[in-house]
């Protein structure tokens, strides 16, 4: 630790974010003091020459990054893609088709979980097309906004993480290949065999989409979550009237609401009465778009994954194909598709075609200013080789020392979150710690530079939990992409998305350690550990949690957190 260049000092810039934007909930200022406060530490504490490393090597930097502005490309284009087929009133007709059977809250609350394994493919596509898609059928059913980002939250990432095709698989097996590597045994584990046979040993993954279906088949809440449900269905929670808004929910883009609202009412924008037409107009679109990530995926894939195979598997082809790539051709043509299928129907006028297109991607900004600024403070927060304060390795070396070989699991999950939570990135986690932890096992479960057992349930325990303790650390970080865009997409309250689904991970990843990776490194089988696991999750849902139906019943009052 004494080696560190920076010390406790490189927990400062995520921590002051963090902590800043949970008090002001204004996550751009926060994130942006975050960034400054780095850039003063890497310049020894001057603050003018703090102020252009921040600027210059992180902020203008990220945002003339090639993958970032894929990013920031194809999350505009579906925002205008949502917002056109919402205003033409196809949403509202695709609402009404799955109102029949999404017809009570719980229906509702499982039919968007259902949806978002069907999703599995890309956690990015899976949280920007739920939120546009369901926040209406949600809205219908009194299910609050927060209650629907964390749906979509806790399903996107641990489903596209746990997929066997989907666009995690080649970076997971990467990582894996890459602590491979460092082994210095002559005889080595695969890669692809270790990431097989974590699967199982993944909990936090596999409870956290548990609990999405047990919460709302139990009609259990808690925290900040109960409130929230309770005050929608008291009609006095966060609600926006018009599909694709956010306004209400965004401190900083207060302004530009008001412009575009005195813009719209001059000049006559918006219809007068919402639309609902055929259901085609939202499915077309929406189906265009995952066909045509699908494609590309592929296509991208199997262009780069044949250069080292003669003949790559369909598992290999979609783990080396061009994510972002796919999402940004498949959102611009889908957006093309919409607009050639509802401007001859004359739904809307050709104003107010383009201004539908021009809203959804402005209810989009807000995301991407924070998934701009997150960006930057990653990047701030890197090795120190990078020109960063190295936050995770510092970390690193406060956990991992003086630590026994039946405890690693467990230390590995702690580890994985804290770093993903301080960093805002589960990729990263995943990439700085699991060479990490696999060498590390490999020196605490061998003696003398043995062989290492590929089949060891505490290796496999280790590689599952650096993967899935990274997605628990992103579920509970501010700064978190995927967290980030599952908030906007949803038109919630970014920082309430986080306060409302930090309980219900902190339950998944508690259940991790005390059903999961502690019994592993005392020898308990796996598949009793994930029966112990929902005892646990059930258990605790139903000690703690209360219908929310039942408490807004009571009273028509509106519900403070510390009532219930």
């Amino acid at each position: 630790m004494d080696h560190h260049p920076f010390g406790w000092l490189s927990l400062i810039p995520p921590l002051t974010a963090i902590a800043l934007a949970i008090i002001t909930r204004r996550t751009v200022l926060s994130l942006f003091v975050g960034i400054l406060v780095g850039g003063i530490i890497l310049a020894d504490g001057h603050p003018l020459s703090g102020g252009w490393i921040a600027a210059k090597d992180f902020i203008w930097a990220k945002f003339w990054e090639d993958s970032k502005q894929q990013v920031f490309a194809f999350t505009l284009l579906i925002g205008g893609m949502i917002g056109l087929v919402s205003e033409s009133g196809g949403i509202r007709g695709l609402v009404n088709l799955i109102v029949p059977w999404a017809y009570t809250r719980v229906r509702g609350q499982v039919t968007t979980w259902l949806m978002g394994l069907l999703i599995f493919f890309d956690d990015y596509a899976n949280s920007l097309l739920l939120g546009g898609t369901m926040r209406e059928i949600t809205d219908r059913l009194k299910i609050s906004r927060e209650k629907l980002s964390y749906i979509i939250d806790s399903t996107a990432a641990p489903v596209s993480g746990l997929a066997l095709v989907s666009t995690w698989v080649a970076a997971e097996i990467g990582y894996i290949q890459d602590g491979i590597d460092q082994i210095t045994s002559a005889t080595k584990p695969e890669a692809f065999q270790l990431f097989l046979e974590s699967i199982p040993y993944r909990f936090y993954s596999w409870w956290a989409l548990l609990l999405v279906p047990m919460v709302a088949l139990l009609k259990r809440d808690f925290g900040p979550m109960l409130t929230a449900e309770v005050n929608i269905l008291r009609d006095t929670g966060n609600k926006s009237d018009t599909p694709g808004s956010n306004n209400q929910h965004s401190h900083e883009m207060n302004w530009i609401d008001r412009f575009t609202s005195s813009l719209s009412d001059r000049f006559q924008l918006k219809p007068e009465s919402p639309l609902t037409s055929n259901w085609v107009n939202a499915a077309i679109p929406v189906g265009t778009l995952l066909l045509v990530v699908i494609l590309v995926l592929f296509y991208t894939g199997y262009q780069k994954a044949s250069l080292d195979t003669e003949s790559p598997s369909i598992l290999q082809i979609a783990g080396a194909g061009e994510s972002n790539l796919a999402l940004l051709y498949g959102s611009g043509i889908s957006l093309i598709v919409a607009f050639f299928l509802i401007a001859p129907q004359r739904l809307l006028s050709g104003k107010q075609l383009g201004w539908s297109i021009l809203m959804g991607m402005k209810s989009m900004a807000p995301a991407i200013f924070i998934l701009w600024f997150a960006a930057a403070l990653s990047a701030e927060t890197a090795k120190p080789s990078e020109n960063g304060l190295g936050t995770a390795e510092y970390l690193k070396t406060m956990i991992s020392s003086n630590l026994s070989v039946e405890m690693l699991p467990s230390a590995t999950f702690l580890l994985a979150a804290a770093v993903a939570f301080s960093t805002g990135t589960s990729w990263g986690t995943m990439g700085i710690l699991a060479p990490i932890s696999i060498s590390l096992s490999h020196s605490m479960l061998v003696a003398d530079g043995g062989v290492l057992d590929p089949h060891d349930p505490i290796l496999l325990t280790v590689v599952g939990s650096v993967l899935s303790g990274a997605i628990f650390g992103d579920h509970c970080s501010p700064i978190s992409d995927t967290t980030i865009l599952s908030s906007q997409s949803c038109g919630c309250n970014h920082v309430a998305h986080v306060r409302t689904q930090m309980p219900y991970a902190i339950l998944g990843a508690i259940a991790s350690v005390v059903a999961g990776t502690l019994p592993i490194g005392l020898g308990v089988p796996v598949f009793a550990c994930h029966i112990l696991g929902i005892v646990v999750l059930v258990g605790t849902l139903w000690l703690v949690g209360r219908n929310a139906e039942t408490i807004a019943a009571e009273t028509a009052e509106p519900l403070v957190e510390g009532d219930q």
